[in-house]
């Protein structure tokens, strides 16, 4: 039998297109400008002032069909102590990169006295997204104790132990447009894939399309949106780090969300990626109770 032999230059240069390939899978690759989707900071914007209003913006299944909308022109707008958290990271950028990924900074701000999910917020490098790679972690299931308001019918909060208790849940299987199985998910406020936990304090009572939209894997909407569009930014922009916050609106009492807002900037170059969404905690041909987290 005759076998070929190869120069050692030959063999080098195979060796590195092996290794070069290995990270574009693990990293993922973009053709566009920063990773960011084609005409990310093009999109039709809608101005907004204040919670409120978001809160009050309807939403229109044709206008907003993957269940978000870019609010005031992607800019986001932080309060006073948000703002002081960014500077500071800002100044400590080099050596918050050398960090270990268990030394991410994620800031859960727990349950409030109906025990309803409030904001997290995360300082996201891309060791972290690299981490979270399927390929790497395999994504964990949420665990049955991780329960939430609105899950159940018969819930109750007990603010002692700060759990919640039920047993008849609110979720049930649908078919409507196109769409087979349960309306509501557990769903991230900050993603597992950008660091979140699987626990009750970073998880709501969303709709299906609230989570992922129409679940488009080139395109995904809801939630998986603006976590897509950061994790391309980094993945791109490996020597950034990006502020993540994700803030669940409720009115008055209710224990389900209206929508969920999502502001994002890059702390080197703000100017290079920064985001505003909201998410609407909606489904198309479902009637929502948010009072309760059941539906008709």
């Amino acid at each position: 039998m005759h076998y070929h032999r190869f120069s050692k230059r030959t063999i080098n240069f195979l060796i590195g297109a092996f290794l070069l390939l290995q990270i574009l899978i693990i990293t993922g690759c973009s053709n566009s400008l920063n990773g960011l989707s084609k005409g990310f900071f093009n999109q039709r914007t809608t101005q907004i002032n204040s919670q409120t209003a978001l809160i009050n913006l309807k939403f229109l299944p044709a206008k907003y069909p993957e269940n978000y909308v870019v609010i005031n022109k992607n800019e986001p707008h932080f309060d006073k102590s948000v703002t002081a958290q960014i500077n500071v990271q800002t100044n400590q950028i080099e050596n918050y990169l050398q960090q270990p990924v268990n030394n991410q900074i994620v800031n859960y701000q727990g349950l409030d006295n109906l025990g309803r999910t409030q904001a997290v917020g995360s300082f996201i490098r891309f060791k972290d997204v690299l981490k979270r790679n399927s390929t790497i972690t395999p994504r964990p299931a949420i665990p049955e104790a991780s329960r939430i308001a609105g899950e159940f019918s018969d819930g109750a909060f007990n603010s002692d132990l700060g759990k919640w208790m039920g047993t008849h849940s609110n979720n049930r299987i649908v078919t409507i447009n196109g769409y087979h199985g349960y309306v509501f998910n557990k769903s991230h406020l900050l993603a597992w894939s950008l660091g979140g936990s699987m626990n009750s304090n970073n998880l709501i009572w969303g709709t299906r399309a609230q989570n992922v939209g129409t679940n488009k894997s080139n395109n995904p909407g809801g939630m998986a949106y603006p976590e897509t569009q950061v994790r391309n930014f980094l993945r791109t922009n490996p020597n950034e780090v990006v502020y993540y916050s994700a803030s669940p609106l409720y009115v008055e009492q209710e224990l389900v969300p209206r929508g969920v807002q999502v502001q994002a900037i890059s702390l080197r170059d703000p100017q290079k990626f920064h985001l505003n969404i909201w998410v609407f905690n909606a489904e198309a041909g479902v009637k929502l109770n948010y009072q309760t987290g059941n539906f008709i």
